[in-house]
């Protein structure tokens, strides 16, 4: 499968902090979600993709370019959305679109337009005087309004209603539905990623703690829950995540491993995350 995204032995520092993956990648036709803390990595990996920010060392490649921030070509089909993206807070929505379409060769406006209405946006209120949720639905509109082959999108659900989150979900997921569409996605609300996406990286302090398809992952995994009598009869290297209550335990186990005792559930990516975060196994 051809590859929208290939990182190879990524390094950058940012005070403090450091980023390094060894292999990051994310297939042409798919929806790539980055799952984890604040701090973990996810805007730094995101603006070293769009050329906001350079690496100390390793390989980026998006869309076949090694430089994006100096190829107009290539960014042509790039639709981003990432804190402070530059957009002119004393401009509306209007004239946002006639500075975009110099911008990008493929602008269409009439789709443009068409998002504006659907995200019922004022096309003559200031970008600083609108709310997060109307901020978060004018850059996607931008995103997706010049016939883009990868979206890089970082929290575009956050801030919103649950109408406007489930609203731009569906829109994302028909956005996806075309197979050279492919979009790499982070987010806390990890009920939204569940939903759209094909493919589940965790961050943790600059670092890929598990990358795997997101259906084989919820199969991977099971909840059981054990009363505290029958917790010695748990074998120790069965356990990945571990929740401790007054008369029970819940524990994170893969699914050919849960004992017969044990009371099994389906997991969440939610409950996944938070498993494996707090003292898990990552194996």
């Amino acid at each position: 499968m051809e590859q929208a995204i290939i990182c190879r032995d990524l390094k950058k520092q940012l005070g403090n902090f450091t980023l390094d993956y060894q292999e990051f990648s994310v297939a042409q036709g798919t929806v790539h979600g980055l799952i984890g803390a604040n701090g973990s990595g996810k805007t730094t990996t995101l603006k070293l993709l769009l050329g906001l920010l350079r690496q100390d060392a390793g390989e980026v490649s998006v869309l076949g370019s090694t430089n994006i921030g100096m190829d107009a070509q290539a960014r042509n089909f790039i639709g981003f959305m990432v804190e402070d993206a530059g957009i002119p807070s004393m401009l509306n929505p209007t004239e946002l679109g006639r500075v975009f379409q110099g911008l990008y060769a493929n602008w269409d406006a009439s789709y443009y337009k068409q998002l504006l209405n659907q995200f019922h946006l004022d096309p003559k209120k200031p970008y600083r005087k609108c709310s997060r949720g109307m901020k978060v639905k004018l850059q996607l509109a931008i995103a997706l309004s010049h016939q883009s082959k990868l979206l890089i999108l970082d929290e575009p659900t956050s801030g919103l209603d649950p109408v406007s989150r489930d609203e731009i979900i569906t829109l994302l997921s028909r956005y996806s539905e075309h197979e050279d569409h492919t979009i790499l996605i982070s987010s806390h609300i990890t009920s939204d990623l569940e939903k759209l996406c094909d493919y589940v990286t965790f961050l943790e302090d600059g670092k890929i703690r598990l990358s795997s398809e997101k259906d084989e992952l919820l199969e991977r995994y099971r909840l059981v829950q054990i009363p505290s009598t029958r917790i010695a009869d748990v074998e120790p290297n069965t356990i990945k995540g571990r929740r401790d209550g007054q008369f029970q335990s819940e524990f994170l186990m893969r699914s050919e491993e849960v004992p017969s005792f044990g009371e099994v559930q389906r997991v969440t990516l939610e409950q996944i995350i938070i498993m494996l975060s707090v003292g898990g196994d990552w194996s």
